[in-house]
């Protein structure tokens, strides 16, 4: 008879610690979709949405960003999470996370990568740095001495040298890369911040 009473009130205790986990567990969402907050700062020149401050979304949320500025002239970049996007897209919530909406903002020192469309002549790399009053244009000089001014209004650049025969490189000014010219001699060119 002691055995059976033993069984008994084993079985009453595994069940009741059974009933505690599973009743603190439905308390706290455990089964539930959880949710994740996004802390989203826009910075001084860009509106748009999501709005400043901290939101709450379902895990696996699709997220629209859609951020202009408020002088179209600049340009917009999204960084999430460590990656730079363009002020116009998406993606997917799984986890806590933080946003910037900023101009984007070249006054910095790049390495230029620059290719010949005559794929006789080797590339070449190059240290360039920007530097200007505003984000909008200024001047550069590069590590071998060359210099000129470079322009980036309406999301293109275009940098213009003045002491290295005609160069002129034009692109995109969110991913830094395009076309350059020296007359009748072509190629391409990207950059990466240094």
């Amino acid at each position: 008879m002691k055995k059976k009473t033993n069984s008994v009130l084993a079985v009453f205790r595994a069940l009741l610690s059974a009933c505690i986990l599973i009743g603190s567990l439905l308390s706290c969402s455990f089964f539930g979709i959880p949710s994740y907050e996004l802390t989203v700062t826009i910075k001084d020149g860009v509106q748009g949405t999501p709005e400043n401050g901290q939101h709450s979304y379902k895990d696996l949320t699709e997220i629209q960003c859609a951020y202009t500025a408020v002088n179209n002239l600049h340009t917009v970049e999204v960084v999430y999470e460590g990656n730079r996007v363009v002020g116009d897209s998406s993606f997917i919530l799984y986890t806590n996370a933080a946003l910037e909406a900023r101009l984007v903002d070249i006054r910095d020192t790049w390495t230029i990568t620059f290719a010949y469309d005559d794929t006789t002549t080797a590339s070449i790399k190059f240290t360039v740095t920007f530097s200007g009053n505003d984000i909008l244009t200024g001047t550069f000089s590069d590590d071998r001495g060359y210099s000129g001014t470079w322009d980036g209004t309406s999301n293109k650049i275009t940098m213009t040298y003045g002491n290295w025969e005609t160069y002129v490189l034009t692109g995109t000014l969110f991913s830094m890369s395009g076309t350059w010219s020296n007359g009748s001699v072509t190629g391409t060119w990207s950059a990466s911040r240094t």
